[in-house]
């Protein structure tokens, strides 16, 4: 018999249920995160933790939706390479953004109106300054709802896809 080409994502799936299952089973109380922004622009979560951790939570959840991740940016990484003497400490611990893409989510984007490729990839970015060590912050930039009514219900349905990706993160 061959092995299903999609089983470690179903795998990570079920690891990622059992887990949030177990934890509720048992009483446990999912982390206590909190909405710093929510605007048109950005959306902001925080949570006190590790921020490998919930980087890491944020790879899985994005995996446990059948999705590949495109690209890891290591944006507070770059800032530390580029930054002028004069510049003192960094303004970050860590940071990092990723990038992810759903072909089921773009097609209908694009076949809404061809012109919303410009919303493509979705990505997240999670971070912990320098003068806040041990909280980290999750945010993204939600996609503009414009267009037709087609376009506006496809482009929202990839905002609550990325914000149900941070939330499930957030959850571990």
């Amino acid at each position: 018999m061959k092995a299903s080409p999609h089983l470690p994502q179903l795998l990570r799936r079920s690891v990622l249920a059992l887990a949030l299952s177990a934890g509720l089973a048992l009483g446990a109380t999912a982390s206590a995160y909190e909405t710093v922004m929510d605007t048109d622009e950005r959306v902001i979560f925080k949570i006190e933790g590790d921020f490998d951790h919930y980087f890491e939570m944020v790879e899985e959840a994005i995996s446990a939706e059948g999705l590949v991740i495109n690209n890891v940016g290591f944006i507070a990484n770059m800032l530390d390479r580029t930054a002028g003497q004069e510049s003192g400490e960094g303004i970050y611990l860590d940071g990092r953004s990723v990038d992810f893409c759903s072909a089921t989510y773009s097609r209908a984007t694009m076949e809404a109106d061809p012109h919303n490729m410009v919303f493509c990839p979705y990505i997240i970015t999670v971070y912990e300054l320098t003068d806040e060590p041990g909280v980290v912050y999750m945010g993204y930039t939600p996609v503009p709802e414009v267009g037709d009514k087609e376009s506006k219900e496809s482009l929202r349905a990839v905002n609550e896809l990325v914000e149900r990706i941070i939330k499930e993160a957030l959850a571990f």
